[in-house]
């Protein structure tokens, strides 16, 4: 055992056993999922947003993450499908008036005592919330009031447009396709979009051009006859003697050849 260069082994290192599930608090898990942001781990505090899965964050996480991905380690996991702002939705939430921070439990949480709604946004009911107008509902509200139009801002929606917060794992998996679909609906739309407004633009030029080559023949001619009348008034000019003996007359006949035309005798 001492200095002889043995050892013995224990059974630990010699036998491998089979991985134990560690089953985590369920407690802690709605803790985490309702108290706390997603990306940042830090408490939820207002503006409020949440993505097409449902999962609550911080706006200002978000924007941090927006304009340097590697703020947080395991962005990429949590929450890649956001691009920009406009894949989140700000929720539209009241603050909990009996809420106190010296006497705080599992149960107790700062915002979701809504005035419509008697229960609380501590994770032992489902909510849900807009996607339209970021309004937040029990689920059970909605079901008892089947309406198109949101009860709070009157907004209308689809059944397409109720997020469930922190849903189950099967419920996220049918969110994140509805989110594809969603995002590839609005790329098309700002396609066509884009198109129509591109036609109008040729449509609107088309006049234009005509009038810019209208206006454009009528400059050239009033050009033209401005340049004719500057000429005819020069010509009209009276030319002095001294100007006139240079260029001479052409009826004028020289005398002599280039050997008797001299310095003196020119003229």
């Amino acid at each position: 055992m001492g200095n002889d260069g043995g050892s013995i082994p224990r059974r630990i290192e010699l036998v491998k056993e089979k991985a134990k599930n560690v089953k985590q608090n369920p407690d802690l898990e709605r803790l985490a999922s309702w108290y706390y942001c997603a990306l940042s781990k830090l408490p939820l505090d207002q503006p409020i947003v949440s993505c097409g899965l449902g999962k609550l964050y911080n706006q200002d996480a978000i924007i941090e993450y927006l304009l340097d991905p590697t703020t947080y380690g395991d962005a990429d996991k949590i929450c890649s499908h956001i691009t920009s702002l406009k894949d989140t939705t700000k929720l539209n939430l009241t603050l909990n008036p009996s809420y106190n921070e010296k006497i705080s439990s599992l149960d107790s949480t700062t915002m979701g005592n809504l005035e419509r709604d008697v229960k609380k946004m501590n994770g032992k009911h489902r909510f849900c919330y807009l996607d339209t107008c970021g309004c937040v509902f029990a689920e059970q509200a909605l079901k008892e009031v089947p309406s198109k139009e949101c009860v709070t801002c009157s907004k209308p929606f689809d059944t397409t447009n109720v997020i469930v917060i922190n849903p189950t794992k099967e419920e996220a998996e049918q969110m994140k396709i509805v989110m594809e679909e969603k995002k590839q609906k609005a790329k098309s739309e700002k396609k066509s979009k884009k198109s129509e407004k591109r036609k109008r633009g040729v449509e609107e030029s088309k006049p234009n051009k005509k009038i810019a080559s209208i206006s454009s023949s009528a400059a050239t001619a009033v050009m033209n006859k401005v340049a004719l009348e500057l000429a005819n008034k020069q010509n009209s000019k009276p030319v002095s003697d001294a100007i006139k003996s240079i260029y001479g007359s052409k009826d004028h006949k020289e005398k002599g050849n280039f050997l008797t035309k001299g310095t003196f005798n020119r003229y």
